[in-house]
């Protein structure tokens, strides 16, 4: 490499990182502003007054504060999977491990505060929408698909059913308990999640042989 194709190197190395952190900066902003006075209050202009950065300088990063949602999104769904890796490391049982997922979402949503909710909800109805699909490998579904795959494989979840379906019938119920926290100011967020959890562990768990999902119900 020459000094001169070094020294164009090193420009565009600046460049890019000045780009990265104007579109942080940016994306900081937002969820500032978010969280204080709401999605639906907060204008591109507040965004840009905030950030310290012209429209066109937003517009460039984001063609609009749709697409800004997305990325917030995007950043919450991989939140949300750092919590299900944490869970699939715990020493217990699959059905204690997503208990234990399920109370540190609660942890998780209540440090953020109350005006979360708004962004909360407008977050998780895009997470919602893109991984209800229990076949792909990434994103939140692919989270609790590995969550319970570890299970199948421990033998502590059924086989009675596909893990594509399991995964499905784990996630909607968690994304809708999370949307009714979201929604509803004065929702028991911790206590729904935490039965959310009981039943779901009580839903996946490998069944003994020969005794029948009646008796599981009704003994416990």
């Amino acid at each position: 490499m020459t000094e001169e194709s070094g020294g164009a190197g090193k420009t565009l190395g600046r460049r890019e990182r000045r780009k990265r952190e104007v579109h942080e900066r940016i994306l900081g902003a937002a969820v500032a502003l978010f969280d204080a006075h709401g999605v639906e209050e907060t204008k591109v202009d507040d965004i840009c007054a905030r950030a310290d950065v012209a429209q066109k300088t937003f517009f460039n990063h984001f063609p609009s504060k749709r697409h800004l949602f997305g990325e917030i999104a995007e950043a919450f769904t991989e939140n949300l999977c750092i919590l299900v890796e944490e869970a699939r490391k715990q020493p217990v049982p699959t059905p204690q491990r997503l208990t234990h997922l399920f109370r540190r979402a609660a942890e998780e949503a209540r440090r953020h505060g109350p005006r979360h909710r708004e962004l909360l909800l407008e977050v998780v109805r895009m997470a919602n929408a893109e991984d209800l699909d229990p076949t792909p490998s990434r994103g939140l579904a692919g989270a609790f698909r590995r969550l319970l795959e570890d299970g199948v494989a421990a033998g502590d979840v059924t086989r009675e059913h596909g893990v594509g379906f399991l995964t499905e019938m784990v996630l909607a119920p968690f994304l809708g308990v999370m949307l009714s926290w979201a929604r509803e100011e004065d929702y028991p967020l911790d206590e729904h999640l935490e039965e959310a959890a009981r039943f779901l562990s009580h839903a996946i768990a490998k069944r003994e042989r020969g005794r029948s999902l009646r008796s599981c119900v009704v003994g416990g």
